[in-house]
């Protein structure tokens, strides 16, 4: 099952009564699980027929209990299992028997970050009950899933606002609504969004700076490259987070510059490339600093960085700030050779 088809039988209060929510998109699945307990529970604070546990100390005996329960003054009960993805091997295997039986009364709702589809429990889950996952969104989908939002409020967005926004938020779908409420707050009456409002409302903090961190790799600039990540790590992004922002800024970089060398006007580069038209001149001039050697080189490097943080339990930061180091000793070899 899908998310807008649980949403769209939740609507027909067509509910499951075994639903597992998974996914690595927190914003998505937290919409869909509020969505749920709407369309179950007569009232946000019906105590009587809400029964909340954590995969990490619940047991499989507490929540078949609770399960079985029959509901107070009400059609329909919520059991709620919240990191489910915690709950012991034996505990899931405890929960078969409740599959193959559910309370028809009763929605047994599960909450993970990831599942393991080799376990028994999952394998019959799939059969008997809805699973769902929630995947971050990709990058191309994001002004897709603006303009169903904004439609959805019946407002509208120009598309070059639509660019400039898409540029300055990042991944994170809590951020990219945050942002949203914030500019629907801003325009008052209007149901139009132009650049100026988001250029009023919308930090340009990151998406500057990351600009600049290009910018001081491709200078050589180590000091300026360092400051740049201070500054951002500093205002609370997560190393991680300003990785992921400066390979997205690379992968558009190099597409820039591959289009540019291939003779693609500007308004071309801009849709191709995923970037605002109006920086478009300035992302062909810092992408020249690149060579086709050191885009490659660049990806090489940030694999390397991504799984190391992932994985070695080194300081973030100090591997953030190594992969400068290392992108600017290979573009400083590079313009020797090219001397």
């Amino acid at each position: 099952m899908t998310a807008d088809e649980l949403l769209r039988k939740l609507r027909a209060k067509q509910i499951p009564t075994l639903l597992f929510l998974y996914g690595q998109e927190p914003y998505l699945l937290q919409r869909s699980a509020r969505a749920v307990r709407r369309a179950v529970l007569s009232a946000d604070n019906d105590d009587f027929n809400d029964n909340l546990f954590y995969g990490k100390e619940a047991s499989a005996t507490q929540i078949i209990e609770a399960a079985l329960m029959l509901p107070v003054f009400a059609p329909r009960r919520l059991v709620t299992v919240k990191d489910a993805h915690q709950l012991p091997a034996a505990e899931l295997d405890g929960l078969l028997a409740y599959l193959n039986d559910p309370a028809p009364e009763t929605c047994l709702l599960f909450i993970a970050d990831k599942i393991d589809s080799r376990r028994k429990f999952y394998k019959q889950f799939k059969k008997v009950g809805s699973l769902v996952e929630f995947k971050p969104l990709a990058e191309r989908d994001l002004p897709r899933h603006i303009r169903s939002f904004l439609d959805g409020r019946d407002y509208r967005i120009s598309a070059d606002a639509l660019d400039l926004f898409c540029a300055m938020v990042g991944p994170s779908l809590h951020e990219v609504h945050g942002e949203l409420e914030k500019l629907l707050t801003y325009l008052g009456d209007r149901t139009l969004i132009d650049i100026v409002d988001v250029e009023a409302v919308v930090s340009r903090g990151r998406a500057e700076n990351i600009f600049e961190l290009g910018n001081a790799v491709g200078r050589g600039d180590v000091a300026k490259a360092l400051a740049l990540v201070k500054r951002l790590v500093d205002a609370g992004e997560a190393p991680l987070k300003v990785l992921f922002l400066l390979v997205r800024h690379f992968r558009q970089l190099w597409k820039v510059r591959e289009l540019q060398v291939n003779r693609v006007n500007s308004r071309e580069i801009a849709g191709t490339a995923g970037v605002p038209f109006f920086i478009v001149e300035a992302m062909i001039a810092q992408g020249k600093r690149f060579s086709r050697d050191d885009f490659r080189q660049a990806y090489e490097a940030f694999l390397e960085t991504d799984l190391a943080m992932k994985s070695s339990g080194a300081d973030a930061e100090a591997l953030l700030e190594s992969l400068l180091l290392r992108l600017i000793n290979r573009q400083s070899k590079g313009q020797k050779r090219g001397a």
